[in-house]
């Protein structure tokens, strides 16, 4: 008992030395995080995400090859970045420089991070992908028809199945990259999450992310235009809300309890769900007010423009293909955007799913701790 004192001891110091440095990074505007957006491009037709809906030919333009990735990367790491997610639209349609991109990030001795939806998955992609990532988040929305009807494929669902058998083939006996099963929580699966969870166990997945679905409205982005500036998200409201209704908020609570608690020692993080109240899941808002993203994060766009974030993706503070960081990063446009975002004249960042990950303020670090650290302990849900 002793033992398991101290190791638990441990790991939560562990957790307060890093949340302390990111308060540092978020003061000194210090970036230590990058998402590398190779393409907007998808070839997914999801009923939570519109990214499908931009000008596929016009956006394949405006990509950059590998040399200019490969200038990026470099720059990036020499000012301090060390974790980077490869981000999409599907990554997997960027083949022609993926490999060569994920390569150089661990040679650079990054920790690389990738969501994908796994569409055009082959035997040499998966190989690649095991050799140099360190985490792979498999979307699975639903299982057999509802994953085909949310992802807006048929084969969708088999898709997940055949990536993961790869994945499991090339890893072998070891336990890198962790497969991790990331399901978009929203109206139309919260009544199969358990099992979802179930099947993740069958898969042997070595995690189950359960994260709450993000949307934003046409008054929202009408609300946050910044010097003439109106903000073009990728998770947009469609004819109908992906957000659950106030009855449904109840059953989801109820529903990942029941999963954590006989979760049998897998890991099992629902922690962006449960520190959205009721209102929040059914509103769509985040109750945040500092962001964290435009302080610590780099986005990266298709062009190699820094960008403020994922979702305010037009907002170009700089090309760093052609202008050094330093004079991007923090520079008067920046500064500029800081200012407005800080006094709460954005209403978008009032409804970015984002914050509730990335920008969680000293009280709520402690109460993220308490959540995945001590309360499945208590609760024996580990």
């Amino acid at each position: 008992m002793k033992n398991v004192l101290a190791k638990g001891a441990i790991v939560i110091s562990k957790d307060i030395l890093g949340m302390m440095k990111r308060q540092v990074n978020f003061c000194t505007k210090k970036p230590v995080v990058s998402m590398l957006i190779l393409t907007y491009r998808c070839n997914s037709r999801c009923r939570t995400c519109n990214n499908w809906k931009r000008p596929q030919e016009e956006e394949k333009k405006r990509e950059i090859n590998f040399d200019g990735w490969k200038f990026i990367i470099d720059e990036l790491a020499e000012k301090g970045v060390r974790v980077v997610e490869v981000f999409g639209g599907n990554v997997l349609l960027r083949k022609d420089l993926l490999i060569d991109v994920l390569r150089h990030l661990k040679k650079k001795g990054m920790t690389v991070h990738l969501p994908t939806n796994n569409m055009g998955l082959d035997d040499e992609m998966a190989d690649a992908i095991v050799k140099y990532v360190d985490y792979v988040y498999i979307s699975l929305d639903g299982l057999e028809e509802r994953q085909n009807f949310i992802r807006g494929r048929t084969g969708a669902f088999h898709n997940v199945e055949n990536a993961v058998k790869k994945y499991m083939q090339f890893r072998g006996n070891c336990n890198v990259p962790r497969l991790i099963c990331n399901t978009t929580v929203s109206r139309y699966n919260i009544s199969q999450l358990s099992q979802i969870a179930d099947y993740a166990e069958a898969m042997r997945f070595d995690e189950v992310h359960f994260e709450y679905v993000g949307e934003f409205t046409r008054e929202h982005i009408e609300k946050s235009v910044i010097d003439g500036l109106i903000p073009a998200p990728y998770f947009m409201r469609g004819r109908e809300s992906s957000l659950v209704n106030p009855e449904e908020t109840r059953v989801l609570k109820e529903n990942l309890k029941s999963i954590k608690r006989r979760s049998k020692g897998r890991t099992i993080k629902t922690v962006n769900i449960e520190m959205l109240s009721g209102q929040d899941l059914y509103r769509g808002t985040v109750p945040v007010k500092k962001c964290y993203v435009e302080r610590t994060e780099v986005t990266v766009d298709p062009g190699g423009n820094i960008v403020i974030c994922p979702f305010i993706n037009n907002y170009v503070l700089g090309n760093l293909l052609q202008t050094p960081f330093e004079r991007i990063w923090n520079n008067e446009k920046h500064k500029r955007f800081r200012k407005f975002q800080n006094s709460g004249a954005i209403e978008m960042c009032r409804h970015c799913i984002l914050g509730v990950e990335r920008s969680h303020s000293m009280l709520n670090s402690f109460k993220r701790i308490y959540l995945t650290r001590i309360e499945p302990r208590l609760t024996g849900w580990a």
